[in-house]
């Protein structure tokens, strides 16, 4: 060994020209949708827990306002009808594309983007059976005099939405076969939630609510009407608002204290969802109409 030291090298960095174009705004948008692509951090994974729940809130409240809305108002005609179900089809195809494309990706944004694959599904499902394309042969399409709720009574009610909770039991198959054992569920379990309150609420109206919103059914569902129970709340509504709040209190633990950022943020937006659900049913035991979706109604002609 010599006693000379060896002096460092200085090697010239040469930076790499910038990108302008088409290939600099493809980059920034495949940087922008999926940041581990390009090695970029997900900004979310350092937000603070009211960030991420005012931006749930506004996705979720967003999606179901706006969507409810949509719906009301392409039962205007039938074009609108068949618009609805061409647009809600393309978005179907899009969510499914989404809860497959996130399920491995353990963030915060694939968490939102997951959400927004579930919600577009149930979206379809919803549009199928409001634009009465999916209601079953005229067999089932019976108007029942009015009787007080039973067993018997029950069934006839399930049957007359026996095609359309096959659609439903469609969608959560589908994303529940996408997701299963994968990093990132909130696809599947978005589309359940919105079963299990849509459940619910069919339930409570069955056996009598006091605003139970009817005429808000296209011409060919008003049949279902005759399946509402008494303008009078039952015992079952007070118990299954105590059960959806206890619910949301449940995920709102979790998404405060869940053991990764996506896992908060996906208990986050289950629990928007929950407050929404404990609105929806304190409306139908309510003697009260929010103009929430005027504008919408007016388009359709209501």
């Amino acid at each position: 060994m010599s006693g000379i030291g060896a002096e460092a090298v200085r090697v010239p960095v040469v930076m790499p020209p910038r990108r302008t174009g088409w290939r600099a705004r493809l980059q920034s948008l495949v940087r922008a949708r999926h940041p581990d692509m390009l090695h970029a951090t997900d900004i979310a994974t350092r937000e603070t827990t009211l960030r991420v729940a005012l931006r749930s809130f506004a996705v979720v409240v967003l999606f179901w306002w706006s969507t409810t809305g949509i719906v009301f108002a392409l039962e205007r005609s039938p074009a609108t009808r068949l618009l609805g179900l061409v647009v809600s089809t393309a978005l179907a195809v899009w969510g499914a594309s989404l809860v497959y494309l996130e399920r491995d990706r353990d963030t915060p944004s694939a968490a939102r983007r997951s959400f927004l694959g579930g919600a577009f599904l149930w979206t379809w499902a919803q549009v199928t059976f409001y634009g009465a394309w999916v209601i079953g042969p005229e067999s089932l399409r019976l108007h029942i005099p009015a009787q007080p709720p039973s067993w018997a009574f029950a069934v006839q009610a399930v049957l007359s939405m026996f095609w359309y909770q096959l659609v439903m039991l469609a969608v959560l198959a589908t994303t529940a076969i996408i997701t299963h054992k994968r990093v990132n569920p909130t696809g599947w379990w978005t589309a359940a939630l919105f079963w299990c309150v849509h459940q619910v609420a069919s339930i409570n109206i069955f056996l009598g609510v006091e605003n139970s919103g009817r005429g808000f059914f296209p011409e060919d569902l008003v049949f279902l009407e005759s399946y509402f129970g008494p303008a009078v709340n039952s015992l079952f509504l007070p118990f299954t608002v105590a059960c959806v709040i206890a619910y949301t209190l449940y995920t709102a633990i979790y998404a405060i204290r869940g053991r990764t950022p996506a896992y908060r943020q996906a208990m986050m937006l289950l629990t928007v969802i929950g407050v929404l659900s404990v609105l929806e049913l304190a409306v139908l035991g309510a003697p009260i109409q929010l103009p929430l979706w005027e504008a919408f109604l007016a388009v359709r002609g209501y």
